[in-house]
């Protein structure tokens, strides 16, 4: 049968090309045919698996892009109103459509299935090696296979809702049908995670972030506990017990295993720290002279920045910006004043008159704003989203504040106002109060990181924080948050859509 364009995914090949390239360098995918996989030995093997970092960041059009054009549905970051057509207005009017938002769309649905398909190829073909050693070494490659496989199925599931299931090459066909989210959670997503906690090492292949450790795949199976506890499925406390079970894990371990927060917040975000590894877990990592570029450069700055204008795709909402409080994160994260052709000029009398997101400015590739390609990671898991995971699923689970989720939130807190010798700390044990701390301070700590519309999905947030958009809307009237399939593949298969689409 016809393989359907989930697999061969949109100019997503499905014939993979070997790479030499180096693992920094993010080589490109591989390819499958035969008995090839039979036949390699561990460096083909590596060079495999790097190859899943590549079809993740698609030539600076996938991960990096696509999941901070979807985030302007959340409340922390806005667009630029000023520019005609502007699809991203349809997400910040929480009306996304599949004509003007199909770019994103199919891009994405690409992406997670390219990678899905080619971590299938690693877990389903490759023979391990008689010698115990060696083959504990190709256990810990196919592990990131594992890792990434769920982590795809779980942004799969948080982006489309219900959809096809494929574990092994023959399971793409037409007939495919669309899989239960609860059934995809069940089947791939938690045992693909639970599995690549077993067989990666301790630290990661590349000695920081650009590949998993085993505490980078817990901290993802945490994130899809917390997932599947919050809407849709609202499992509730047994499951957010499971994240707090699996962050404390991390947590007993943290010294053992080199993890801790980064003494400066802004030092997270430099391009010279990009591989200390004590605190970012997994990430994508980018060089725009090796041609694996990022999108943060003319991307981020304002459209009058002099002297050259920026494309000024994202800002920062106005609203929430000013809510957040006045410590270090929002003194890096926020470039509220700059130099126009008509001189030095606050936000508030800039041509879109919206503060500037400045959190990724060290990544520039040459000089403000010149390039639309930039260094940098995108970062994906980091130890801090493990302390407030714990602090808020424990205190879900038990319904009761304890003493080690006040530390593990107080410790971000402290981290985020410089380590004042009277820092400003939450210690509130009503549970209602302290979790409204603990999604605040997850709002400001993951400013601009791709996150926050997720949290608000899951907690149902939405029609809180974006009231005005939210009477009318596509989400509203059809009472979920999904965004629709890419039409192609509706087109091909016969599914039904998501409501609304």
């Amino acid at each position: 049968m016809k393989k359907l364009t989930y697999i061969t995914a949109l100019a997503c090949s499905l014939l993979f090309n070997t790479s030499c390239v180096d693992l920094d360098q993010t080589p490109q995918s591989f390819i499958t045919e035969g008995d090839y996989f039979n036949k390699m030995d561990l460096k083909g093997l590596q060079k495999a698996a790097s190859g899943l970092y590549n079809d993740l960041w698609r030539e600076n059009y996938g991960f990096n892009s696509r999941m901070q054009r979807f985030n302007v549905c959340a409340d922390d970051i806005t667009y630029r109103t000023a520019k005609p057509n502007n699809p991203l207005a349809l997400y910040d009017r929480l009306s996304p459509n599949t004509a003007m938002n199909t770019a994103d769309l199919d891009i994405s649905w690409a992406i997670f299935y390219t990678v899905i398909n080619n971590a299938n190829k690693i877990i389903n073909s490759v023979q391990l090696p008689s010698n115990e050693k060696e083959a504990q070494k190709f256990k810990e490659v196919v592990g990131e296979a594992y890792f990434l496989r769920g982590m795809s199925y779980l942004y799969v599931v948080r982006l489309f809702g219900d959809a096809p299931l494929i574990l092994k090459e023959e399971d793409g066909t037409r007939n495919t049908p669309r899989t239960k989210v609860a059934e995809i959670y069940d089947k791939v997503i938690i045992p693909s995670l639970i599995t690549a906690t077993e067989l990666l090492p301790s630290k990661s292949r590349s000695g920081f972030s650009s590949t998993p450790s085993k505490w980078a795949a817990k901290a993802c199976l945490a994130d899809a506990y917390m997932a599947m506890a919050g809407w849709p499925l609202m499992k509730g406390k047994e499951t957010y017990q499971l994240a707090a079970n699996t962050c404390k894990e991390i947590i007993d371990n943290a010294a053992a295993a080199g993890l801790n927060l980064t003494k400066k917040y802004a030092d997270l975000w430099k391009e010279a720290n990009k591989e200390q590894p004590n605190e970012i877990l997994f990430a994508l990592h980018h060089n725009a002279k090796l041609k694996t570029a990022s999108n943060y450069g003319k991307s981020y700055y304002p459209s009058d920045f002099a002297p050259r204008a920026g494309w000024a795709d994202y800002y920062g909402n106005e609203e929430f910006y000013k809510k957040y409080p006045e410590d270090e994160r929002k003194a890096w994260n926020y470039m509220t004043e700059w130099n126009t052709k008509k001189g030095l000029v606050n936000y508030t009398e800039s041509a879109d008159k919206l503060p500037a997101i400045s959190k990724y400015y060290d990544y520039n590739e040459g000089e403000p704003g010149k390039s639309a390609q930039a260094n940098g990671i995108t970062c994906i898991y980091r130890y801090a989203e493990v302390l407030l995971m714990y602090a808020e699923a424990s205190t879900r689970a038990t319904n009761s504040v304890s003493p080690e989720a006040l530390k593990q939130l107080n410790e971000v807190q402290k981290r985020a106002q410089g380590y004042p010798s009277t820092p400003k700390l939450t210690n509130t044990t009503n549970p209602e109060e302290f979790l409204k701390a603990v999604s605040d301070e997850r709002g400001w700590e993951f400013f601009a990181e791709m996150k926050r519309w997720f949290e608000l999905v899951r907690l149902e947030k939405v029609s809180q924080v974006k009231a005005d958009k939210w009477n009318g809307s596509i989400f509203q009237e059809n009472k979920h948050y999904y965004f629709p399939i890419p039409y192609a593949q509706i087109e091909q298969t016969g599914w039904d859509n998501n409501m609304g689409y």
